[in-house]
């Protein structure tokens, strides 16, 4: 533990998770407007993939109990990270980012993003003088449903509830259908399936697939009890059966599954710019946008194409 100017600076760790929740709800809110629904699930789950002790830092003021501050890393490939800098007055987001990027810096990383909520004056003025550009838009989106939806099923193909015997099909089928989004990197299934179990809240029976014949060729996985209702992580569809309605069918069960459950609200983070459509798709079985956020890059020293 370490001073740094009026701040105690520390590593974050599992128990901060309530205190992070804190911080973030309130950057949230003060972007939207709006009471944020996130819970303590979320945090734990953003962390999922973060060495906390060694790549995480939370600032709080001496003289208050409450944070000033937290940023983590996560390391994404041999040369980048995405870090997520929350300050709660803009004076302490240099801070923040200047601690996010030395830790860049000692691991020889070519490349650092930062995500942000947007629009919000702070890092957008903060960052084009660091040498950061914006790279990529993101949405949250999401619906409440008033009452059970319609499901069905595109003619050739059977849905299932996953379960732990299907978990390599799942993760085959994932892996192939994210090959085209934006820096998407594939995760070996031992790494993969650890960071799913790990989860204190497991709960495979959220996990849905859709199968031609025997053969896994599309999936859906969800979280229930997140931001306020039900997250879909992640949904994805093979490449030789998109356009056959496949994703549709997965998150309208998805829609019916978590109606059931008392869950009305269900929501999701998509790639404003993905290739696949899934935009259009969300908005079309009415999904609004709730949030939207920016990811900012900067070439790090030693990055040849800086």
């Amino acid at each position: 533990m370490s001073d740094v100017g009026t701040f105690t600076l520390r590593a974050c760790t599992p128990d901060d998770a309530s205190t992070v929740l804190a911080l973030v709800a309130a950057d949230e809110e003060r972007i939207s407007g709006r009471p944020s629904r996130l819970v303590e699930g979320d945090i734990r789950d953003w962390w999922e993939s973060v060495d906390l002790a060694s790549n995480s830092w939370l600032l709080v003021a001496p003289d208050s109990a409450a944070p000033a501050g937290v940023g983590w890393l996560d390391l994404q490939a041999t040369e980048l990270a995405i870090a997520f800098p929350i300050a709660a007055a803009e004076e302490t987001l240099p801070l923040v980012v200047d601690l996010v990027e030395r830790r860049a810096g000692d691991l020889g990383l070519q490349r650092l993003q930062l995500a942000v909520l947007v629009p919000d004056p702070w890092p957008e003025r903060l960052l084009p003088g660091c040498g950061y550009r914006e790279v990529r838009r993101f949405y949250e989106m999401a619906i409440e449903l008033e009452g059970p939806p319609p499901v069905g099923l595109p003619d050739g193909f059977t849905l299932h509830t996953a379960a732990r015997e299907d978990a390599r099909a799942f993760h085959e089928t994932i892996d192939e259908a994210f090959q085209d989004h934006w820096e998407h990197h594939s995760l070996p299934f031992e790494e993969w399936w650890k960071r799913r179990t790990s989860d204190p809240e497991f709960d495979i029976s959220w996990w849905f697939t859709m199968r031609e014949g025997e053969r896994t060729v599309a999936a859906i996985r969800n979280i229930p009890a997140r931001n306020g209702g039900v997250y879909v992580a992640s949904l994805g569809v093979r490449r030789d059966v998109r356009g056959r309605g496949l994703a549709k069918a997965l998150l309208m069960h998805t829609f019916a599954r978590s109606y059931e459950a008392g869950f009305p609200r269900i929501t999701l983070g998509v790639d404003a710019t993905n290739p696949t459509g899934a935009t259009a798709l969300y908005r079309s079985v009415g999904m609004t946008t709730e949030l939207e956020s920016a990811v900012w890059e900067k070439h790090l020293v030693g990055d040849t194409e800086a």
